[in-house]
């Protein structure tokens, strides 16, 4: 089968021919037909998690294809059946086929096609297990996103509205818009303005930038509040203990049940979906460079199988 191949740590990624895998008895095999690229898919890249990966390996996480064999312990799909889901540090997706493990994927939402629902699973999932699991997001509470307009920001402001909150958000201009079509609460332009000014009291902060942003977001946080970011961002704990904030790193774990419930939103109509630019498996390396570039908010992906 082809797949875009990492052969050495920041050096452009490579068209391969190499065995198509054989599913073990929790897998499933799938025929790819669009895969999305994440900020994760470029740290491999770059070599930053080269502590849990070694090369040469498959690059990406994100999928959605059609199921093609099923393990001897797997019930819940068959062949046939159009699938989505993250693949994490096991059987990349840029590949004509891969072996996600069965309790990691679920039926695609029903009104989307495949590149639409290869944008939704590890942002998705990374957005409500932060709010939801890590921060303990309440009805009512004010909530600062980072990055706002990003694909985990899109779906943190969704979430985040439904469940209540009033959600402040930075991001650049040329984002502006799609944010305050998602409901928004108040847009900071963090170009000309300072989220000091804006934010007071926070009760949580979803960083999704980090650098300067941390110390940042901790200053407009209250007394017993939370910021979230990833453990990279985050600075010793003796910090945030100083100022009277807890300091949580976040992740994503893929599980059937929330794709279902995302599959579930998407299909009733309350959680929408943004794709910004599509480019066929063989140009995998260009559209990271675009993805790394483009002001224009949405999910690039990559076109496996039309």
């Amino acid at each position: 089968m082809k797949a875009i191949r990492v052969n050495e740590w920041g050096k452009p990624v490579q068209l391969e021919d190499i065995p198509q895998p054989t599913p073990a008895a929790d897998e499933v095999l799938v025929c790819v037909h669009a895969a999305s690229i994440n900020p994760f898919d470029i740290a491999v890249v770059a070599g930053y998690v080269s502590f849990m990966v070694s090369t040469p390996l498959t690059l990406g996480v994100d999928f959605a294809g059609e199921v093609v064999e099923v393990g001897k312990d797997v019930s819940h799909v068959k062949p046939g059946d159009e699938v989505y889901g993250p693949v994490v540090l096991h059987s990349g997706t840029f590949a004509e086929y891969t072996t996600p493990k069965a309790n990691e994927i679920a039926l695609k939402p029903k009104s989307l096609d495949y590149v639409q629902a290869a944008a939704i699973p590890l942002a998705a999932t990374a957005a409500w297990q932060t709010l939801f699991d890590v921060a303990q997001l309440q009805s009512g509470e004010r909530l600062l996103i980072q990055g706002v307009a990003g694909s985990v920001g899109t779906y943190a402001l969704q979430f985040a509205k439904s469940a209540g909150a009033y959600v402040y958000g930075t991001d650049i201009p040329e984002r502006a818009d799609l944010v305050q079509k998602l409901g928004l609460d108040c847009y900071i332009n963090h170009k000309v303005e300072r989220v000091q000014d804006v934010v007071k009291d926070a009760d949580v902060v979803l960083d999704l930038v980090g650098g300067e942003r941390v110390a940042e977001s901790y200053s407009v946080l209250r007394r017993g509040g939370r910021y979230v970011g990833t453990l990279a961002m985050q600075m010793p704990q003796e910090e945030p203990e100083r100022l009277g904030i807890k300091s949580y790193g976040f992740g994503a774990q893929p599980k059937t049940e929330l794709l279902n419930k995302f599959a579930e939103l998407v299909d009733a109509g309350k959680l929408q979906v943004y794709v910004n630019r599509t480019f066929p498996l063989e140009q995998a390396q260009e559209a990271m460079i675009f993805r790394g570039t483009t002001p224009i908010p949405g999910k690039v992906v990559l076109v496996v199988i039309p």
